[in-house]
């Protein structure tokens, strides 16, 4: 088929009407439609990051609110009863019939209720006595009076008469002291502990009963006599 100049022309024409007549209709289709804005850079989302169950069979979500922040709801029977939010690094607490729940920096969660004990603390050593505090006393054998005074950098162990009047003080320095032909030593038993050895005279045998730092006698040694 021959195509001239002329319908060439006609055809363009046409094709350029029929532009112009959809043109319109496109324009007023895109305003109708709705307007989005771009999401500002930088935002935070909540992200589900885990399901806890908690102490009474209630649940926990919880949910990142961005780097270091994160929430928790908590539902009991389906139905919202609190939300936590930890901020600045610190816990977030809350309480409901009883239930008590902590939600920590890091996301994590530990939930408890008030019939069973609340977690506690590892126990610390025992503080040991004042340098000023005796942990105990007792009568030695010649009748005077030993207070022990426990300390690993100064243990020490008080003698003095019934009617209190001092006889001697043992330390690690001074480790040995007498007293009317009985002897007192300091012994130094390892590992920061420490025995009284009473020791009698040599006229009455030279005997001599051990005491820890408790005021128990643990040994006594009756020396062998000559024969």
């Amino acid at each position: 088929m021959r195509v001239t100049r002329r319908s060439a022309r006609t055809a363009a024409v046409a094709t350029g009407a029929v532009a112009a007549l959809l043109l319109p209709a496109a324009a007023a289709f895109a305003a109708d439609g709705p307007a989005q804005d771009p999401a500002p850079a930088g935002s935070d989302q909540s992200v589900l990051w885990r399901n806890v169950d908690l102490a009474d069979g209630s649940l926990a979500k919880v949910y990142q609110d961005g780097p270091g922040r994160f929430s928790a709801e908590i539902y009991a029977n389906g139905s919202l009863v609190d939300t936590l939010t930890s901020t600045d690094g610190k816990p977030a607490y809350g309480e409901n019939n009883g239930l008590h729940v902590v939600l920590r920096p890091d996301g994590t969660v530990s939930s408890w209720l008030d019939s069973t004990p609340t977690p506690k603390p590892d126990r610390k050593p025992t503080p040991e006595p004042a340098p000023h505090q005796a942990s105990a006393k007792v009568t030695l054998p010649d009748g005077n009076i030993a207070r022990f005074f426990p300390g690993k950098t100064w243990p020490r162990v008080e003698i003095t008469r019934s009617n209190g009047h001092a006889v001697g003080t043992l330390d690690l320095k001074h480790s040995a002291s007498g007293h009317h032909g009985w002897t007192y030593k300091l012994v130094d038993a390892g590992k920061h502990r420490y025995e009284l050895a009473a020791i009698d005279t040599p006229k009455q045998g030279a005997n001599s009963w051990v005491y820890d730092f408790q005021g128990k006698l643990i040994e006594k040694y009756t020396a062998q006599k000559a024969g």
